[in-house]
């Protein structure tokens, strides 16, 4: 392990109020946290900037950095400073509880999107699925955005969750997390009612490994690129799990109950899930 690994895990280890102090003192503040929105680099000379072309909202652990970084290697896409800008995040949403949104934030919001004339570019927050209020901002953000899902076998994605490096304190509160993050179907209800079916992608992590190709052609024809160009590195792994925590036998059974009622309402609204594909609910294809 390198110095700078081993400092950002001591410094990781620390509770969190201490974090937070010591990010203070040397100026660096989560998006929104001072109150005002964070600042995106300058715009370079002969871009412009403005709302999304499209923004991945979903879900963590489910391969949305190989899927966003395959989107970004289209010629015809210009990539945002980084993948999850996290713009909308918990303290914003405190914030806008409190006094609103303004025209001026959601200005902030698209000075992060510069792209060169007649180029596409987007972003890929997976925690953004999982908030309730966003979509009808996004809709006020980004009118004309298209919406992108990628989900995953549930028990599996909680199992990836849970396997991330962390501070063993914090481990307790990301299985509560995780788990919550399993109910698809109820988590995309918000997103339906303010994106049509022509503006919502829901991929599936599986197919997406089984057959890249074809399903990342049919990503670009949702954005309105060229469809037959092909990336190198198609099938390269990004941010691959390296050693998968399990989960107990009697507790997995408990995930797949717990979980099975929202993955048949998940494949019943979008039959492109092949169920088949997800090894704790397969015994539900053909239902």
């Amino acid at each position: 392990m390198t110095l700078g690994a081993t400092a950002r895990s001591v410094f990781l280890a620390l509770p969190e109020p201490v974090q937070r102090r010591m990010r203070h003192r040397t100026g660096r503040y989560a998006p929104w946290e001072d109150g005002r929105a964070p600042q995106a680099p300058a715009c370079p000379d002969g871009m412009t900037t403005g709302p999304p072309d499209f923004v991945g909202v979903g879900v963590p652990k489910a391969g949305t950095s190989w899927w966003f970084s395959l989107i970004l290697a289209h010629p015809d896409v210009h990539g945002p400073a980084k993948k999850e800008l996290l713009f909308f995040n918990r303290i914003f949403f405190e914030r806008l509880r409190r006094q609103g949104c303004t025209d001026e934030d959601l200005r902030a919001y698209h000075q992060w999107f510069p792209r060169p004339a007649g180029a596409k570019t987007g972003e890929w927050t997976p925690s953004y699925l999982f908030w309730y209020q966003l979509p009808p901002l996004l809709r006020r953000a980004a009118p004309d955005c298209k919406v992108l899902v990628l989900l995953r076998d549930p028990v599996e994605r909680y199992q990836s969750d849970i396997s991330r490096k962390m501070p063993r304190r914090r481990l307790r509160n990301v299985r509560y997390r995780g788990l919550a993050r399993g109910f698809y179907a109820a988590e995309l209800a918000p997103w339906e009612q303010v994106f049509a079916p022509s503006e919502m992608l829901v991929l599936q992590y599986e197919a997406c490994t089984r057959q890249p190709a074809e399903q990342l052609a049919a990503t670009y024809r949702f954005l309105g690129l060229d469809d037959t160009f092909r990336p190198p590195g198609l099938q390269a792994a990004v941010n691959k799990t390296k050693v998968k925590r399990t989960v107990d036998a009697g507790f997995e059974r408990l995930l797949v109950e717990l979980y099975e009622p929202d993955v048949v309402a998940v494949a019943a609204r979008y039959p492109q899930i092949d169920l088949r594909l997800w090894p704790n609910f397969s015994y539900l294809a053909g239902r």
